[in-house]
């Protein structure tokens, strides 16, 4: 039966319109001016907004779950607040036995009842040993190695991280270029130079720009001081054509609100990619010290006291980027679904409201508060 969304304010690529949506067998038929069929089930919006669900690229895990661990639960805890498109990273910090484990039990779940659950994200493992709040932990690039982990995930992988700078660097991402894998620069410090290097290679994403990024000192550094050195984030903005990453917590600490502001002038909201990086906090936050670090409801730490990711959903990122930015509701589905999905190459499934594409849906009101989600045209029980 053909399910009619009607009062609804839908968020189509053109922009906000008063419309209606058909669905039909978990794909939408039409979005906009459109009359729904006399036998259609009738679902009235209320005048809600009603855009396309969430694409989150880059996520640890969720709720008590890790998602190397438990995947189903980790992605279960994030369908609920709008996440219907789900990419889990495994993280330079696990062990070579924990990151292959971590990509069978993605695998077991993606093959038996993926849900949300799209794909994997390779945060790493060859990152710079020194940025990331598990720095120590840094892969040494061997060929055997990364081969092994490809082969391993069967073409689940969508999205792989690693600092361009590092010996070996070119190899492997020709490799993983080579098997259809997005390739994205993150955990760097990188050069300009580097980076134009790592887009011929086929970077075309930054992982959560701002963060675990630093200056590339030249050899001229030391007799420049006092002036501003090259930074990897800075290289990138002012290159331009790259999917940015940025996690938007609510005390604006992983980005600083004037950073927030320059990503989205710079890189413009059809780059920008909101993402969670979260993770779950598995240490009390009480024996740090009392600052915004401790009292933020949507940060993680790690056992140094570190900032670690983050405890943050799409929809609370959503209203986070709102209140720093300002930005319109298009365009913050443009930065929480539509760029994620065209970023990794899944856009002609999800991450927009148009004909053929997954009825993966978010009801919202206009400060992005959820009120329902639906994946593949039926209603999610958030309450389960």
């Amino acid at each position: 039966m053909i399910k009619a969304i009607i009062n609804a304010r839908l968020v189509l690529p053109s922009g906000l319109q008063e419309g209606t949506l058909l669905v039909e067998d978990g794909q939408i038929l039409a979005a906009g001016s459109v009359i729904p069929p006399r036998d259609a089930e009738i679902i009235d919006a209320k005048g809600r907004i009603v855009g396309p669900g969430f694409i989150d690229i880059h996520c640890h895990g969720g709720g008590t779950a890790h998602g190397h661990e438990n995947p189903a639960e980790a992605a279960r805890h994030h369908l609920k607040s709008g996440t219907t498109s789900l990419l889990l990273s495994l993280a330079y910090s696990l062990t070579k036995e924990a990151f292959l484990q971590g990509i069978h039990n993605i695998r077991a779940v993606m093959e038996q009842e993926p849900g949300n659950l799209t794909g994997i994200h390779f945060e790493g493992p060859y990152t710079s040993p020194k940025y990331g709040a598990r720095s120590e932990a840094a892969w040494e690039m061997n060929q055997d190695d990364y081969v092994q982990l490809f082969d391993e995930a069967k073409g689940l992988v969508y999205q792989c991280t690693y600092a361009p700078e590092r010996p070996g660097a070119r190899a492997f991402a020709q490799y993983a270029h080579a098997q259809g894998v997005k390739l994205a620069a993150g955990h760097t410090e990188m050069s300009p130079a580097i980076l134009e290097e790592a887009i011929s290679d086929g970077v075309t994403i930054i992982t959560h720009l701002f963060d675990a990024m630093g200056c590339h000192l030249g050899k001229d550094s030391i007799r420049s001081t006092g002036i501003i050195q090259d930074s990897a984030a800075d290289a990138v903005l002012a290159r331009g054509g790259l999917f940015v990453e940025i996690i938007c917590d609510s005390r604006a600490i992983h980005v600083k609100p004037s950073n927030l502001r320059l990503a989205l002038r710079a890189a413009g909201p059809d780059h920008v990619v909101l993402i969670t990086d979260a993770t779950i906090r598995p240490h009390d936050p009480s024996q740090y010290p009392e600052d915004d670090y401790r009292s933020s409801p949507d940060l993680n730490f790690n056992e140094a006291g570190q900032l670690s990711g983050s405890r943050l959903t799409m929809d609370q990122a959503c209203r986070n980027m709102k209140h720093y930015t300002q930005a319109s509701i298009p365009d913050l589905f443009k930065m929480a679904s539509t760029n994620a999905a065209r970023a990794i190459g899944i856009d002609h499934e999800v991450g927009s409201l148009e004909a053929g594409k997954w009825a993966n849906l978010v009801f919202c009101d206009d400060d992005m508060n959820l009120i329902e989600v639906y994946l593949r045209g039926n209603p999610v029980n958030r309450e389960a």
